[in-house]
């Protein structure tokens, strides 16, 4: 159950994200359909802790900075972060495409961390962005390593809507694609999530939680070096558990 408050709070910092200028109060009202009344509220207490400001008054605001100094301070000291992200890095380096640490979160797959292809042509989604787990090679990947009772339970609650023309559609082609990643060795996402767009990962238990590691970007340049991706990801996520393991030693 989320909290109503807390929703509405996020939901301002996540339209600035997306609106990137000013905006009233009275049009973020609009935008995201709250009473007047709610929003002014939320402004005035926001405005009052210094997470936005007035460009003049009863005028447009905007956030100030003070957000973005807590999140890099927290950052900063993300012990999974401190030491996996380097590792990440160093596979996107090695094979030029986008890198993703995901997490399961009910049906779906958080993202956790991301470090974006150099590639003028790249996959790219915001660090928060949940992705349904019959449509994430993270997921399949989850899926693979998880014990039959907890996965039972899990696929009861999945449901398949279609994000693409190849999209799963049912359980049965769900454990088959996760049973083909086991044969493998790396899961697949083929155009499943998103057009034109491949993913490969591999699981990796952090902490006693499910994880995972995957690759994405355009088809085109995974077909022609799965193989060589495939490599890579495998010796990253090798490290991931053995930076892990050194990080419970700490």
């Amino acid at each position: 159950m989320t909290v109503r408050t807390a929703d509405r709070t996020l939901d301002i910092f996540e339209h600035f994200a997306e609106r990137r200028e000013p905006i009233t109060a009275s049009q973020l009202a609009r935008d995201l359909s709250l009473p007047t009344s709610t929003c002014f509220s939320l402004i005035r207490t926001l405005v009052d802790r210094g997470y936005l400001y007035y460009l003049q008054s009863r005028g447009p605001f905007y956030p100030t900075r003070r957000l973005l100094s807590i999140a890099e301070e927290i950052a900063t000291h993300d012990p999974i972060a401190q030491y996996v992200r380097p590792l990440l890095v160093a596979l996107r380096d090695k094979a030029g495409e986008t890198v993703i640490l995901g997490k399961l979160k009910g049906t779906g797959v958080v993202y956790l961390e991301r470090v974006e292809s150099n590639q003028p042509i790249r996959y790219s989604r915001r660090i928060g962005f949940v992705r349904d787990i019959h449509a994430s090679s993270i997921g399949k990947a989850i899926l693979a390593i998880m014990d039959d009772k907890t996965r039972d339970r899990l696929l009861a609650q999945v449901r398949y809507p279609k994000l693409t023309d190849k999209t799963i559609r049912t359980r049965a082609q769900l454990i088959d694609s996760v049973d083909e990643g086991r044969k493998r060795g790396y899961w697949l996402n083929v155009d499943e999530s998103t057009p034109d767009v491949t993913g490969i990962a591999q699981p990796v238990p952090i902490f006693g939680d499910f994880y995972g590691v995957a690759l994405i970007g355009p088809s085109y340049r995974f077909e022609r070096n799965m193989t060589a991706y495939a490599k890579a990801l495998t010796k990253t996520v090798h490290k991931v558990s053995e930076a892990v393991s050194e990080l419970k030693r700490n």
